[in-house]
C-alpha cells in the first residue's frame, strides 16, 4: 500500500482506532515509511497506533523523530507529552512545550498538572489548576479536577473551595449547582449537599435535575421517606444515573419487584453495567435462580495462581511503593486507609511492571478461552473473544492496617480483576480476604458475599465487572495489589 497518501493512511489509522484493528494498519504505515522516508503526520499516527498497541517505547522514538520535523505542531507535542506520561517518564516539560504551543488546550493543562503531581510538585500542579479556574470560571472538568489533586494532597477541606467561588459568581449556573452537589455526595457529605440542593431550589425553581440529587442525598442518609417524595417529583428516569438511585431507593425500601420492572428498560446498550450490580441484589432478594446465570456459571469467576517462577513479587512491591510514595486517596473511589495509584499502571515501561503485564495477558486469553458459550442476553457472555486483550483502566492499591475497600462494582469494564503483590503476615480467618457478590452495607440487605478468595502473592482473580466486591478490613501489616479492568472488544454494527 506504499502508494496510498499521506491523508489515505490518517484515514486508514484514525479507521483503525476507531474499530480496534490497529494491527493491521500499524504494519502499512510502517512499511509506508520504509518505502517514502519520515513524513511527520504518518509518524504521529502510527505514534497512535502503536499507543493503542501498549507498545508505548516504539510510539515515543516515532514522536521524538516527528517533532523536530514539525516543530510548530501542537498534536504532535501533546501525543509525546501524554504518551511518555503514561509510560512513566517525567513529562512535564513536554506538556509544557505543548501548553506554549496551543495556550488554550485544557487538555495540555490538565497533562501538565498531572505530570507535576506525579514528579512530586503537587502544590505547584494544584497552585496551577486554581490560576486556570480564576481566569476560566467556567471550566467544569478544571474544578473536579481540582476537588481530587485536593483531595490526593490530603486536603480535603480545600476540595470544593474553587467550585463554591465559581457559583458564587455564577448562581444561575446550573452545572456548576450539580457538579457541587455530586462532588459532595462522592465524599459522602449528604448533609451538605441537602443543604446545597435546598438553596439551588429556591433560586432556580423545582428543577428534576436538582430534586433528584436531593432525593438521593436524603436516600443516603436513611430518611426514605422524604426521598421517596421527590423522586416521585422527578418523574420516570430519563437517564440511568436517574434510574440506577431511584433502583437503589427501591431496594433499601425492601421494593425488589418493583426494583427490577424500574430496570428491565435499562438492560440494554452500554450503560446496563451500571444497573445489573442492583438486578443481582434484588434477585437475591427474591431467591430468583437467574442469579445463577448471572454470576453463578461455572468460568465467570475464577482464581489463577501465578507463583514466583517469572515474576520478582517482591521486586515488583518495591517498584510499586515508589509509585505510591507520590499516590494519595481519591475523593470518589472505594479505598479507605490507603493510597490509589494515578494513570493506567500497565501503560509504564517500567521492567517490572511491563512483565507483570505481559504475564496477566496470558491469564486473562486463557480465562476468555474457558468462558461459557456465547449468550446475547449476559453482560459479560454478549461480547465477542476474538480479540486482543485491552486494559479500560488499570492500577495498584496499597492498603495499611485497618484500610479495606468498600463493596462497589466497575461500570467501564467487561472483566475486573486484582493481583496480590504483598499481604501481611498472619492474617487471622477472613482478614484482608476480597468479598465477590455480597451488597453494599448502606442499602441495608440481608444479603451476603457468594465466595470470599485468600489472598496470596502472585494469586490473581478474575470476575464480571458487575459483580459488587469488596475487601475485608484487616488489622496491621501492608496489602498491595495490581487491579485492572479488561475493556469490552469492539462489536461491529
Amino acid at each position: 500500500m506504499s502508494n496510498l497518501n499521506v491523508q489515505q493512511l490518517a484515514d486508514l489509522a484514525w479507521q483503525s482506532l476507531e474499530n480496534q484493528t490497529e494491527e493491521k494498519a500499524e504494519v502499512v504505515l510502517g512499511q509506508w515509511l520504509l518505502a517514502n522516508g519520515s513524513d511527520p503526520v504518518v509518524l504521529h499516527w502510527r505514534a497512535l497506533l502503536l499507543r493503542a498497541l501498549d507498545r508505548r517505547g516504539e510510539a515515543i522514538a516515532l514522536l521524538d523523530q516527528a517533532a523536530p520535523l514539525s516543530p510548530g505542531n501542537p498534536a504532535i507535542a501533546l501525543a509525546l507529552a501524554q504518551i511518555g506520561f503514561e509510560a512513566g517518564l517525567p513529562s512535564s516539560h513536554n506538556f509544557e512545550a505543548a501548553l506554549r504551543l496551543a495556550p488554550t488546550s485544557g487538555e495540555a493543562r490538565l497533562g501538565l498538572i498531572a505530570a507535576y503531581f506525579a514528579e512530586g510538585h503537587g502544590e505547584q500542579a494544584l497552585a496551577l489548576l486554581g490560576g486556570a479556574l480564576t481566569s476560566n470560571p467556567g471550566w467544569q472538568e478544571g474544578y473536579r479536577q481540582y476537588a481530587q489533586l485536593a483531595t490526593l494532597l490530603g486536603r480535603p477541606g480545600q476540595a470544593l473551595a474553587p467550585l463554591f467561588q465559581g457559583i458564587d459568581r455564577f448562581p444561575d449556573a446550573l452545572p456548576l449547582q450539580l457538579d457541587a452537589l455530586e462532588m459532595l455526595m462522592a465524599a459522602g457529605d449528604y448533609a451538605a449537599a441537602i443543604e446545597l440542593s435546598d438553596r439551588s431550589l429556591k433560586r432556580l425553581g423545582q428543577m428534576p435535575q436538582l430534586l433528584l440529587r436531593k432525593a438521593t442525598a436524603l436516600d443516603e442518609l436513611n430518611r426514605t421517606a422524604e426521598a421517596e417524595a421527590l423522586f416521585e417529583l422527578c418523574g420516570a428516569p430519563v437517564d440511568v444515573v436517574h434510574a440506577s438511585r431511584m433502583i437503589r431507593h427501591l431496594l433499601r425500601r425492601g421494593r425488589a419487584q418493583a426494583a427490577l420492572e424500574l430496570a428491565q428498560p435499562w438492560l440494554q446498550g452500554g450503560q446496563a453495567t451500571e444497573i445489573w450490580p442492583y438486578v443481582t441484589l434484588a434477585w437475591r432478594m427474591l431467591d430468583d435462580p437467574r442469579v445463577d446465570w448471572l454470576e453463578g456459571q461455572k468460568g465467570l469467576v475464577a482464581t489463577y495462581d501465578l507463583g514466583e517462577s517469572v515474576v520478582d513479587w517482591p521486586v515488583l512491591a518495591a517498584r510499586l511503593r515508589q509509585i505510591h510514595a507520590v499516590s494519595g486517596q481519591f475523593a470518589n473511589q472505594s479505598v479507605s486507609g490507603g493510597t490509589q495509584t494515578d494513570g493506567p499502571l500497565f501503560a509504564r515501561i517500567d521492567p517490572e511492571i511491563a512483565l507483570t503485564r505481559q504475564i496477566v495477558v496470558e491469564a486473562l486469553q486463557n480465562h476468555l478461552a474457558g468462558l461459557p458459550p456465547h449468550d446475547a442476553h449476559h453482560p459479560q457472555l454478549a461480547s465477542r473473544r476474538d480479540r486482543r486483550v485491552r486494559f479500560s483502566g488499570s492500577w495498584s492499591v496499597r492498603l495499611n492496617g485497618q484500610g479495606f475497600h468498600r463493596y462497589h462494582h466497575h461500570p467501564q469494564g467487561w472483566f475486573s480483576a486484582v493481583l496480590y503483590v504483598a499481604v501481611p503476615d498472619g492474617l487471622q480467618r477472613m482478614d484482608g480476604q476480597l468479598a465477590l457478590g455480597g451488597s453494599p452495607p448502606e442499602l441495608g440487605l440481608p444479603i451476603n458475599p457468594l465466595q470470599h478468595v485468600e489472598p496470596m502473592p502472585g494469586r490473581l482473580v478474575v470476575f464480571p465487572s458487575t459483580m459488587w466486591h469488596a475487601t475485608e478490613p484487616f488489622s496491621e501489616g501492608e496489602r498491595m495489589t495490581i487491579a485492572f479492568d479488561l475493556a469490552r472488544p469492539f462489536e461491529e454494527t
